[in-house]
């Protein structure tokens, strides 16, 4: 099994908010079961950060990177962006580069920039775009893109997770990468120990990477969420 967790699930934990990352911590997280990372790259800062540091990532079997929200960027200001997130492929030889599909985004250019696998992410109910198979599924065609499925932003959509299955059938061996967390519509990304919303990690159909997203107040709170988890997958 592949699974770790999301260089930004710590952010409430950890003062320096521009490199609240896991890397600086690890004793949060080093489990012999932990050996994969979402590096989140969601502001130029934490981008500058990846870029700048030697962060040793080699005894991991699976990197992804989670983008930023590029459709608010100038022209000039995403291809600089997309510049460095294709330095940062180098550097750490990313298996699976996110982007959400929200609002007007230049997929060509995206594609012509990074030169290692694609996905889109499904969006949650607060978004307008990129909920549905059919809205993913326009631009998973004409690209060429894979799926990152957030099993999470599937059930605030549909508490039945039934949607989940909708991106099951539809996208099959095109689905990468789980997103997975609970949700509380204080904290949209939430410990599933906390929420118990087994529903979502029940929705867990692939032998694919699973990145957990949620979000914690406490360190104790890294590996109770772990171990949750799994032991929900054991016993599916």
């Amino acid at each position: 099994m592949i699974i770790g967790f999301s260089s930004g699930d710590f952010h409430r934990i950890f003062s320096k908010k521009e490199d609240a990352s896991l890397f600086e911590n690890i004793d949060c997280w080093d489990y012999s079961l932990v050996n994969a990372i979402e590096l989140n790259c969601a502001r130029k800062e934490i981008i500058d950060y990846f870029l700048n540091h030697e962060i040793n990532l080699s005894f991991l079997d699976y990197i992804s990177v989670h983008g930023p929200n590029l459709s608010s960027l100038s022209s000039d200001k995403l291809k600089k962006t997309l510049l460095n997130l294709e330095e940062i492929n180098k550097k750490y030889k990313i298996d699976n580069f996110i982007f959400h599909v929200n609002g007007e985004v230049n997929w060509q250019l995206i594609k012509d920039s990074i030169t290692s696998p694609i996905s889109v992410e499904n969006m949650d109910n607060h978004k307008i775009g990129g909920r549905t198979v059919e809205q993913i599924r326009k631009i998973v065609n004409k690209y060429g893109f894979n799926v990152t499925l957030d099993l999470q932003h599937c059930y605030t959509n549909d508490k039945s997770m039934e949607l989940a299955d909708q991106f099951h059938n539809e996208f099959g061996d095109k689905i990468v990468e789980y997103h997975l967390s609970g949700f509380r519509s204080e904290f949209p990304h939430y410990p599933l120990f906390k929420t118990e919303q087994d529903k979502i990690i029940d929705s867990l159909s692939k032998d694919i990477p699973i990145i957990i997203e949620s979000t914690f107040d406490q360190k104790k709170e890294i590996k109770k969420e772990l171990d949750y988890i799994l032991e929900k997958i054991k016993n599916n």
